[in-house]
């Protein structure tokens, strides 16, 4: 007979119990689609609460609770091979609403989503190829969706949210709609909101930006930058339209804000030499570091993928990559996220169900 453990020791991931991400289409997701790709449903469509307390939602929260993680893509996901939060014993749940549902194996919740993950615009002010492939703004229809979509978050989610987070498939300061968003910010909208976080590619945060965004100024806790680069030749090929000066002006100023900053590094064959000089470049302004595989969102073809992808094994790069990799793993401040389970004496399969 197998040993279960004791309901408070056992590990979950809290993400479905508190995350709801909305792409531009209005499907909905309870974690990064590159890691659970399953959608729970559309708000366009649906409305919130049917959605949040579905079939296909419950059906993500049993799989989390009987210990089998099988709707999570445990290659990618940064998350369960470290089991790092939100992956934690169920006894280690801060959120007193998410750990008695856990403990109660409830999948029904009788709360609403605690984070709110806005990808609703994919308006961006750079073409990064690991991304896309040119500039985006969105109009005409997209635009109108994205408005629609906007009006149903405020009315159906804000009032719960206790975490904004902007934006996963675009810039919170290249989009039109996230700038009027955080420009208009009322924090009557959100009663029950904490922190916002930003992800932005940094090119837009300037002073000038910062200050007509006033409102927010008290909630934004964290932010992440994305940087792919140590230095300005490989960060016009992995950020195409950027200029790094630009961004190092910008980070500069970022460091003198109360915020906790991470900048963040995809690796591929073109950078993965840069590792120790990004750490480097991070600690100059006060930042943590984070590192993740190369996914391919469609932008690349099969055979190019494979050649920019060294964190594959069969890349014939992939020894000098883990070498380099290894070297900054250690170091205060650096998390490797999904590329764990290639560091010595990892389980590369992720935590045991």
């Amino acid at each position: 007979m197998r040993n279960v453990p004791p309901p408070d020791t056992r590990l979950v991931c809290t993400q479905p119990f508190s995350w709801f991400e909305i792409h531009p289409d209005g499907s909905v997701f309870l974690c990064c689609p590159a890691w659970l790709k399953t959608s729970v449903g559309n708000l366009l469509h649906t409305p919130l609460q049917a959605i949040w307390n579905g079939d296909k939602a419950r059906g993500i929260r049993k799989a989390i609770l009987d210990g089998s993680f099988s709707c999570c893509n445990r290659k990618r996901c940064p998350r369960l091979p470290s089991a790092s939060a939100p992956v934690m014993t169920a006894a280690q749940i801060p959120d007193d609403a998410i750990r008695r549902v856990v403990l109660d194996r409830e999948t029904v919740l009788p709360y609403g989503p605690k984070v709110l993950n806005l990808c609703v615009d994919r308006s961006c002010n750079l073409a990064c190829p690991s991304c896309r492939q040119e500039p985006f703004v969105a109009s005409g229809v997209e635009d109108a969706t994205v408005r629609t979509l906007m009006e149903r978050i405020l009315v159906e989610a804000a009032p719960g949210a206790e975490k904004l987070i902007l934006s996963g498939t675009g810039d919170p300061f290249g989009s039109p709609g996230f700038r009027h968003l955080l420009r208009s910010f009322d924090p009557a909208a959100f009663p029950h909101l904490r922190t916002i976080h930003l992800h932005s590619n940094g090119q837009l945060w300037d002073p000038s930006m910062w200050a007509s965004m006033p409102g927010i100024h008290p909630y934004v806790r964290t932010a992440e930058i994305s940087v792919d680069a140590a230095d300005a030749p490989t960060y016009a090929l992995n950020r195409r339209g950027g200029n790094f000066e630009r961004l190092c002006d910008n980070l500069a100023f970022i460091a003198t804000l109360p915020i906790d900053l991470t900048l963040s590094f995809v690796v591929q064959a073109n950078n993965y030499r840069q590792l120790p000089a990004f750490v480097e470049l991070a600690r100059r302004y006060g930042a943590r570091v984070y590192v993740s595989q190369l996914v391919n969102w469609g932008t690349f073809s099969r055979q190019e993928f494979r050649l920019r992808a060294v964190h594959l094994p069969e890349h014939p790069e992939h020894g000098a990559f883990r070498e380099r990799l290894s070297g900054i793993a250690l170091e205060p401040g650096v998390d490797v996220g999904n590329l764990h389970p290639l560091l010595e004496g990892a389980d590369p399969t992720g935590i045991a169900p």
